[in-house]
């Protein structure tokens, strides 16, 4: 009798544990997290035979009415039978090195949510997972920006994005950032946590402003420049950012003041008795260093630096925010703090926009057109990165070599040579040329690490010749013994990082300065998520060949050189200066 009670009490107890409640964003980012590992993994879906978004659509519903975790074994164990069974493949062993960091399966193997069968199910897709060559999610070509089949689901944007197709937008971010980007273990925040506390925000959103909010902030927790973008998708931009005025004034943004460099109107500056060099450290009694946390949350940067240079950015105009056109500034002058009433520009005057036009436009230099090689006083070749096209931009293709060999003869025979990087490259080839004249072979300057296709999540060291170097340029074994210095800042992005890093191979004795650049080298990729977005990010890692890593903290910099207000207002620009100073002396 006491061993019937006691067994009693014993399946009692087994009872509760199998049915413990579970929240519905539990539920919910549980099977977002088994959607994309069968997307990923399974051969019938990541080959394409089965659509994964269909089976989202199909299934999303039933989660949301889950209350306990015996209900929930019972979706995924259904779920999952459903597909079609793996066969059973020789496990795949890679014997290239392998980026491994963000590869995590603790979500299913521990924790309280998935039962024994489950867990053995969904080990046993991983173990006959799909690894041939052409998956249906993933592009065949590494450096092709477009993420195949993931279909764009128009709606009108007025229309908020339907309830389901909300929940598969947020199901397809999560896909990414568990699948597809490499620096998921450098993310500040962890995402499966901070997506736990949107969902119920995503559940109840009445609007498509709403949406775009979730949106915004969960694209920014990436941290990688190349995710930036995302706010130009943003269809309610202008009313999350509160941004249709713009200031009659030039500004640099640093981390508690926003420093005014140039006067645009000056009879509205004149009226707020506002002059060049000025800092706000206010604005409408907010404090700069609280404006800019609170705005950070929707801009997803790599660094810090790029942050303060995409905030001062005047196109852009992300960090002055109100419903009208007065604005209240504190600003402080001569160690004293006034506050100043300053009428700013809406964006809808046609006048006042104008006049800011017209400004901006006189001091844009014109496109060049010359073919000529810039030589400054002292024997310096100088190069922008933005400005090499020209070069052969008229050149028939079966000249392009002798016009650049003729270009960088000229350039080996100054005392030193400025490589200003500050800019994203407009010829791609413009590098390449540098290492025919100046490189030597074998010109081994980064591990290029791409996805890898038979385990997706981790991601494969690339040691192909030509994934480094143009195939048909090689080396003509010239040397260059001047100096060289390469200049650096946040508008190195992306190529311009590579480009840099190739740069710094090819002439050894180089120095590079300046800021820290973007933090987003590799290729970008561009994920279409429902309503029409479009979601970019980076989708390869680059390192050196030390296995520094070049993401978030940007390329190497031998001399560190932040902008601050002196060296701002008082020189027109203080790193192509250095960069002289440092090959004349």
């Amino acid at each position: 009798m006491k061993k019937s009670v006691a067994l009693l009490i014993l399946l009692s107890i087994t009872s509760l544990l199998n049915a413990q409640s579970i929240e519905p964003a539990e539920s919910q980012i549980h099977f977002f997290k088994v959607w994309n590992y069968v997307k990923y993994y399974h051969p019938s879906v990541a080959g394409g035979s089965i659509n994964a978004d269909t089976l989202f659509l199909q299934n999303i519903g039933t989660v949301d009415q889950i209350k306990t975790t015996e209900e929930f074994n019972a979706f995924v164990s259904s779920f999952l039978d459903k597909l079609p069974k793996a066969e059973n493949k020789k496990p795949f062993k890679s014997t290239a090195k392998l980026l491994t960091k963000n590869r995590d399966k603790k979500w299913f193997t521990s924790g309280r949510l998935f039962n024994k069968s489950n867990k053995k199910k969904l080990v046993e897709i991983f173990e006959n997972r799909y690894t041939d060559s052409i998956h249906h999610y993933i592009s065949d070509i590494r450096y092709i920006p477009d993420i195949p089949n993931e279909p764009e689901y128009p709606f009108a944007v007025t229309e908020n994005i339907p309830y389901k197709f909300r929940m598969l937008t947020l199901a397809k971010i999560q896909g990414a950032v568990d699948y597809l980007f490499p620096h998921k273990y450098l993310m500040d925040k962890n995402f499966d946590s901070l997506l736990k506390t949107k969902l119920p925000l995503a559940v109840a959103c009445k609007t498509r402003q709403e949406h775009e909010v979730i949106l915004l902030e969960l694209v920014a927790a990436f941290d990688d420049t190349h995710a930036f973008k995302f706010i130009k998708q943003a269809k309610f931009r202008e009313q999350i950012f509160r941004n249709s005025f713009f200031p009659p004034f030039k500004y640099v943004v640093f981390d508690d003041r926003i420093v005014v460099t140039e006067i645009i109107l000056p009879d509205y500056c004149a009226k707020a008795d506002i002059k060049v060099g000025d800092a706000i450290v206010e604005v409408n009694g907010e404090p700069v260093t609280a404006l800019l946390s609170r705005t950070a949350k929707w801009v997803s940067v790599s660094n810090r630096a790029t942050l303060r240079h995409y905030f001062s950015d005047y196109i852009r105009n992300l960090v002055w925010q109100s419903e009208t056109k007065d604005f209240e500034l504190t600003v402080m002058r001569d160690r004293s703090k006034t506050l100043k009433a300053v009428e700013f520009v809406y964006n809808r005057d046609a006048a006042g926009v104008k006049r800011i036009t017209d400004y901006i436009n006189s001091v844009v230099p014109d496109k060049r057109t010359d073919m000529n090689l810039d030589i400054i006083s002292g024997d310096i070749a100088y190069f922008k990165i933005g400005e090499t096209f020209r070069f052969i931009e008229t050149v028939p293709d079966d000249k392009i070599f002798t016009t650049t060999d003729s270009i960088m003869n000229i350039a080996a025979r100054q005392k030193g040579i400025i490589l200003d990087m500050r800019n994203y490259p407009d010829w791609g080839g413009f590098v390449f040329t540098l290492y025919k004249n100046f490189g030597r072979y074998p010109n081994r300057f980064a591990d290029y690490f791409e996805i890898n296709k038979k385990e997706i999540g981790t991601f494969i060291l690339n040691n192909n010749y030509e994934t480094y170097n143009h195939p048909d340029i090689k080396a003509d074994g010239g040397s260059y013994n001047g100096k060289v210095v390469i200049i650096v800042n946040p508008e190195t992005l992306s190529m311009s990082e590579w480009n840099v890093m190739n740069l710094q191979n090819i002439f050894p004795q180089s120095i590079t300065i300046g800021e820290q650049s973007a933090g987003a080298d590799g290729d970008e990729k561009m994920l279409m998520l429902p309503g029409g977005y479009k979601m970019n990010f980076t989708g390869n890692a680059i390192f050196y060949t030390n296995g520094t890593s070049a993401q978030r903290k940007g390329v190497r910099i031998d001399k560190y050189m932040p902008s601050t207000p002196e060296n701002l207002l008082n020189t027109k620009d203080y790193l192509l200066d250095e960069a002289i100073r440092l090959i004349k002396n």
